[in-house]
């Protein structure tokens, strides 16, 4: 049940004859949304009306209420409040015309509801807790920015880089992709291809080493506490670095956020590619690294994924490349999680599972750069 029906419910539990304009003018929710959830919980058993029209919370509604927290309530009623405000600002519509407003997904950086105007669908998008630390919001503005019109991102109709707010529209019949289905895969290639050759200029570069070193002091200054063989990997993965470095491979705009769940494909069948966050210039095969990163995929798969994008056999160089942005960002990635669960937030063994591919596959990039080494030795 939906944190803010339970408000509705607790509100009835304390005053069985409040009217919806009553309780409007005490949570600030537009009245429209009050007898919605009032319907709702009338229908499900948790409230019943009397003769006199009163509504009363029943025995289940009372159970209901047994561990639900009436101060996280409160709080979610007002930022209910504020984001009715925002949405019927940035659509220039009364608040009235904002309705079913309910949480589409918790993800891992941010919380996304979704609401409705005028029979039109809206996600909008709440920063969580601590990303603030995590995220550079004023980059993913600029990143949109310069999306802005080139049918590769989701369309955006509101962005407050100053709270990481945003709105933006729902792709109607859109589903995320099936890591285990080949034509998804196919088509969230062709767009991130599509997005490597846009020749999109980028603002910025995207710099590992500056990222895990800001996310290595946000962590030691959240009193983590670090893996024992962590400064041993952090100077492996520099090493690595270093050496991809020497190579001089050209960089393009990329996502590097680049999962499955960012990836949305349409009722044509087209992925479009959304939170652009951690998004700027890089080496291209970045993007497939971190896919592999979040699809949990293993070796086998991964250098399959690293074949397909290329539509081609990859050079040992390539391959070089790829295993030291998997072993890197499972470092970054890593930071990233320890600093999530100081903040109270446990993503169930991703910490582990990020950091055991930094020390995998940092021996698989070595092993690499042996075989390429040995090469021009022989030759």
């Amino acid at each position: 049940m939906q944190t803010f029906t339970l408000t509705v419910l607790a509100i009835y539990s304390r005053n069985p004859s409040a009217s919806a304009g009553e309780i409007t003018h005490k949570i600030g929710v537009p009245g429209t949304m009050i007898r919605q959830a009032r319907a709702y919980l009338g229908s499900t058993g948790y409230l019943y009306k009397d003769k006199e029209k009163n509504w009363h919370i029943t025995d289940f509604g009372f159970m209901a209420l047994q561990n639900f927290d009436r101060a996280v309530a409160e709080e979610n009623a007002r930022f209910l409040n504020d984001a009715i405000n925002t949405a019927a600002t940035a659509l220039n519509v009364d608040r009235d015309k904002i309705t079913g407003f309910y949480l589409m997904d918790k993800g891992m950086t941010n919380d996304s509801y979704i609401f409705y105007c005028n029979g039109k669908k809206y996600i909008y998008r709440r920063a969580g807790q601590g990303s603030e630390m995590l995220v550079d919001r004023y980059r993913e503005y600029a990143n949109y920015l310069v999306l802005s019109g080139r049918g590769i991102s989701d369309v955006v109709v509101y962005h407050n880089p100053i709270d990481g707010t945003k709105i933006t529209e729902f792709l109607e019949d859109s589903k995320g992709i099936d890591v285990k289905n080949e034509h998804h895969i196919d088509q969230a290639l062709i767009a991130l291809r599509n997005l490597h050759n846009a020749d999109i200029d980028s603002p910025h570069d995207f710099d590992f080493l500056h990222t895990i070193d800001y996310y290595e002091e946000i962590c030691h200054n959240a009193e983590v506490e670090f893996f024992s063989t962590y400064r041993k990997y952090k100077a492996h993965v520099v090493n690595l670095l270093n050496k991809v470095e020497k190579l001089n491979v050209p960089k393009c705009f990329c996502h590097i956020d680049f999962v499955p769940g960012n990836c949305l494909l349409d009722k044509n069948g087209k992925v479009v590619l959304i939170d652009w966050e951690y998004s700027g210039r890089q080496d291209p095969v970045v993007d497939v690294a971190m896919f592999c990163i979040s699809a949990s995929f293993t070796k086998a798969q991964s250098d399959r994924l690293l074949r397909l994008y290329f539509d081609r056999k990859p050079t040992m160089e390539e391959y070089a490349r790829f295993y030291t942005y998997i072993a890197t960002a499972g470092l970054m990635w890593s930071l990233w999680s320890e600093y999530k669960t100081a903040n109270g937030e446990v993503f169930e063994g991703y910490t582990e599972r990020t950091y055991n591919l930094c020390k995998k596959y940092s021996r698989q990039a070595d092993k690499m750069f042996d075989r390429i080494e040995n090469s021009k030795n022989i030759n």
